[in-house]
């Protein structure tokens, strides 16, 4: 009895500790993980909502008044915090954000688990551990303005990107990936 009492108490100790600093450190990592992904994922949709109207213009400065912003941001906080961000699609725009393998992976996951809102992994990039948090991006009603249909894409993006694939979505399509990895001490 007097044994259970003081594992009782030590998990009890172990428990409000941790509640204490915020939970584990596990949980801490996620939760910034999580909550950076939420930032980038919310400034995209404030941004690209200054597109809701279907007969406005698309110009160079508009279209960098939308995306600049967020690839700005999530550099500032990458930086900022000491994490990687990255973007991907199968069917991207910039060639910085093509699809790899593990991606396709993801989007395929994403795609046949349109209820899965984010996927957790442990990954080792360069002799370094991270927790890894994956988020589907989907396409909201202003991104059909750059992302509908091809013929209707802006005449500067169509000669800026030649490559493009990024277009032909319809609202609620899965658009890319969104991955935040936060650095781990095991």
């Amino acid at each position: 009895m007097k044994k259970m009492m003081i594992y009782f108490l030590a998990l009890s100790i172990v428990i409000i500790g941790t509640q204490a600093s915020g939970g584990t450190s596990e949980e801490r990592v996620k939760s910034k993980a999580k909550k950076v992904a939420d930032q980038i994922t919310e400034l995209r949709s404030e941004r690209a909502a200054s597109l809701l109207d279907a007969d406005m213009k698309i110009t160079p400065d508009l279209f960098k008044s939308v995306c600049g912003p967020v690839k700005k941001k999530a550099m500032e906080i990458a930086k900022k915090e000491g994490l990687k961000i990255r973007h991907a699609a199968i069917k991207n725009r910039n060639p910085a954000h093509e699809a790899t393998e593990e991606d396709v992976k993801l989007h395929d996951f994403f795609s046949s688990n349109p209820d899965k809102k984010g996927l957790w992994e442990k990954v080792t990039l360069k002799d370094r551990n991270f927790v890894k948090y994956s988020r589907p991006v989907y396409v909201e009603k202003a991104c059909l303005n750059c992302h509908g249909e091809k013929e209707k894409r802006p005449e500067f993006i169509k000669k800026k990107y030649p490559r493009d694939k990024a277009y032909g979505f319809k609202v609620g399509h899965l658009r890319g990936i969104i991955q935040v990895m936060v650095p781990i001490s095991e």
